[in-house]
């Protein structure tokens, strides 16, 4: 055969792992809605649909309303809106695949050649996998299609006519989609830029001619440049809506800094902890690797602008998780522009005596690619839960999550009509407004960057920290009658769940696992408090019907959750009839067995807490949470070598942790093992050098049991702290007087003295000594 027929067959064989990838894009687009965003943006674009007008102040929550609010997303609301009206989730769903296959499909015209037809479909299959982290309906994917829109034109057709009309049009509809449409003359600029300095400034090797633009080409963009500036003052607000996600921009340095501590999808993408950790984004670091390599082999003739293009998008990603697709489709662009000025030789050191073995070779490695596709397609297709409505596995793919949301907490305030205004977590405020409002306005949503900050803070202050005295006025002040606080997504903090249930003037009508409702004990709420409040003290954990599940191993969140939230309140009996449930469905449920451990240890029954415990760690032995809890029972039960182990492993596994290595040093002391304690105390110091409470409870220790050496040297490691000071020395002069050197005692009571001259206490001992 000749080797035109392998090189043909080669071309052919290409086409399989790009039609593999785009299967799997298929698929995993139809993953379950699970987005919170959504139900805020569907709740709006119902309200703009049914009053024909986009609001310019807040419509939806009791605690910001009447507040500014530019809604540049609104284009984006109506139509998922309209779509969910007429056709459901499935249609939100293929709205998702359309979108997403549609950027995917305009990335492949941009890179394909079939002359590196393999290079391109690993690099897109390296795009998809960053891509598909952020397969969620949200504004977020018509950005990336807009943005792929220009990235096709402005580095393929810039020479054509209609290149204009194109970017203006697609600035016009991105402008009123989401507030990332400040990317449009963005990328513009940056050409603008890039061709001003290969025209002006003196660039290394062949810069200067690297991707150069005609001077046709050059006065087109720049007339771009203006019409899509333009283009972002056709939204409702005109300029003052084309400016608003430029302040927010700037703001996100000053007291809106919080979200990006707080919220998951806004950290950092990569720090120095998670650097070299490939478990934490390894496809987003491997696609910088890889771009910056190419830039390395065409170092002589870098397109600059493709440089100025990478560079801002590698800041913008390494700033929040969610802006890692950007720097993708970015990377992307970059790898193929590079791509075509470096030789395949200089790369690849394999040589071959005959062309058909290279394309041979090459049907290999694109068969090898196709199997490893298939594998991971097997893999997530697979992916699904327990539904206990039906007693049937959910696929993660196709309509809505059950594990998501409050949703049958909500299915309760729907089909009770219930109305008011309602204190909710910050996670439950937007799937309440998509499903209730306008009968129930929230205290907060997922709309950061207009409630702010202090509001935020606020906020933590109530959820986080249980501060019923700021909960009152904000009673008071927002008129709040219900309070729905979700258990779906993450466990009720205590002390505000504590409030609401003990306080008379708020009654519990709604609770099981996926949230708690308490309605105000008023008039208007009187008759649904009277037909379905619940005493908890009464409560009969749902008994679950093993014989539906078979030999199926199922997670049984259900009754954990109702559990943990019955012990929050003192229930505790309840809380272990339900974890009974729980453990009876799957044996090895670590989470049950940790919470019952929690029970008993309580109780003080610590053996059972220990059985409870051990089993936890037998079933999750890398739960650090878990691992603490089996070396406190160890502790409890006065089991000192065992609890030193426990302590010791986890210095081994979290090594960063002084939590460990100061629970280690107090399981020594006990265990009669004090050298040992100290290196273990100074580890933790090292740790933790700010800490002052641990080494001086741990020298206490150590004091009390006539290890005065080292007692005074925990003091001494405390005294590095700068805190205390005037405690430390006195604690230390009390050591040197138990070791019987009067003579240090006195210089360490002076010198806590010199802190506090009028501690009379300290003058007394001194006077003694004289």
């Amino acid at each position: 055969m000749t080797d035109h027929f392998w090189k043909k067959a080669n071309h052919l064989f290409g086409f399989l792992p790009l039609a593999a990838i785009f299967a799997l894009l298929v698929v995993s687009a139809n993953v379950e809605i699970k987005d919170l965003d959504l139900w805020l943006h569907l709740a709006m674009g119902r309200f703009i649909t049914l009053h024909r007008t986009v609001p310019s102040v807040d419509v939806l929550s009791c605690s910001i309303a009447g507040a500014p609010w530019v809604n540049h997303e609104w284009l984006f609301q109506v139509m998922v809106y309209n779509i969910f009206h007429l056709w459901g989730a499935s249609g939100l769903i293929m709205m998702q695949v359309v979108v997403v296959s549609l950027t995917m499909l305009l990335l492949l015209c941009i890179g394909y050649d079939k002359n590196r037809q393999l290079l391109t479909t690993i690099i897109l299959f390296l795009v998809y996998m960053i891509y598909q982290q952020r397969f969620t309906i949200r504004p977020d994917l018509f950005s990336l299609l807009f943005f792929t829109v220009y990235i096709f034109v402005l580095s393929l057709h810039i020479d054509k006519k209609w290149s204009l009309p194109v970017l203006f049009f697609t600035q016009v509809l991105w402008s009123n989609t989401h507030g990332f449409f400040f990317f449009g003359p963005l990328f513009v600029l940056i050409g603008i830029v890039s061709e001003w300095m290969r025209r002006n400034v003196y660039l290394p090797y062949e810069w200067n001619e690297s991707g150069r633009l005609n001077d046709d080409e050059y006065h087109r963009i720049k007339k771009i440049f203006i019409y899509v500036v333009v283009a972002c003052l056709f939204n409702p607000l005109l300029a003052v809506g084309a400016w608003y996600p430029i302040s927010v921009f700037f703001s996100l340095s000053g007291e809106n800094k919080i979200f990006f501590e707080v919220i998951q999808e806004l950290r950092q993408s990569i720090t120095p902890q998670t650097l070299f950790d490939q478990s934490q984004y390894g496809y987003y670091k491997l696609m910088i690797v890889i771009s910056f390599i190419s830039f390395i082999f065409n170092r002589r003739r870098i397109d600059v602008s493709a440089l100025l293009f990478w560079l801002v998008f590698l800041v913008f990603s390494l700033k929040a998780v969610r802006n890692t697709p950007f720097f993708a489709f970015a990377a992307y662009l970059v790898f193929i522009t590079n791509i075509v000025n470096i030789n395949a030789d200089d790369i690849i050191p394999i040589r071959f005596t005959q062309k058909k073995f290279q394309y041979l070779t090459a049907m290999i490695v694109k068969i090898l690619f196709l199997l490893w596709v298939f594998g991971f397609y097997q893999e997530i297709s697979l992916r699904s839960y327990y539904d206990f409505d039906r007693y049937e596995l959910k696929s993660e793919y196709g309509g809505i999550s059950q594990s998501s949301y409050p949703d049958k907490a909500v299915d309760f305030l729907v089909v009770h009509q219930v109305k008011g205004n309602f204190f909710n977590d910050f996670n439950s405020g937007a799937y309440l407004l998509g499903r209730t409002h306008p009968d129930i306005k929230v205290f907060i949503d997922g709309r950061t960057e207009v409630y702010g900050g202090t509001f935020f803070q606020m906020y933590k202050k109530i959820w986080e920290d249980g501060d019923v005295e700021l909960f009152e006025k904000i009673v008071k002040r927002y008129k709040i009658t219900g309070a729905l606080l979700n258990s779906s997504r993450q466990m009720i903090p205590e002390k505000i769940l504590s409030y609401l249930f003990q306080h008379e003037d708020w009654r519990l009508v709604y609770f099981d696992y996926d949230a708690v409702i308490f309605l105000k004990n008023n008039p208007m709420n009187k008759p649904l408090i009277d037909q379905f409040e619940i005493d908890l003290a009464r409560w009969k954990a749902p008994e679950i019907d093993l014989y539906k599940f078979g030999t199926l191993r199922v997670k049984p969140y259900r009754p954990y959750y109702r559990a943990y939230t019955l012990e929050s309140l003192g229930f505790d009996d309840a809380a272990l009839e339900e974890l009974d449930q729980a453990i009876r469905v799957d044996p090895f449920y670590a989470d049950a067995f940790d919470l019952a451990g929690k029970i008993y240890a309580k109780r003080k029954e610590y053996r059972k807490a220990f059985e409870h415990f051990r089993i936890a760690v037998t079933a999750s032995p890398r739960t650090k949470k878990m691992r603490f809890n089996l070396a406190l029972s160890y502790f409890d039960l006065g089991e000192y070598e065992g609890a030193v182990k426990q302590y010791k492993t986890i210095s081994k596994m979290w090594p960063n942790d002084p939590k460990g290595h100061f629970l280690l040093t107090k399981s020594r002391i006990m265990n009669g093992q004090y050298a040992e304690a100290i290196m273990a105390l100074k580890q933790a110091h090292q740790l933790s050098p700010q800490d002052v409470k641990d080494p001086l409870e741990l020298g206490d220790m150590m004091f009390e049991q006539k290890a005065y050496k080292e007692a005074k040297e925990a003091y001494f490691i405390a005294l590095k702290t700068n805190k205390e000071q005037e405690v430390i020395y006195k604690k230390l002069g009390f050591v040197s007087l138990s070791m019987g050197d009067k003579q240090q005692a006195k210089q360490e009571f002076e010198k806590a003295l010199a802190v506090t001259p009028d501690n009379e206490e300290i003058k007394s001992v001194l006077k003694d000594l004289d």
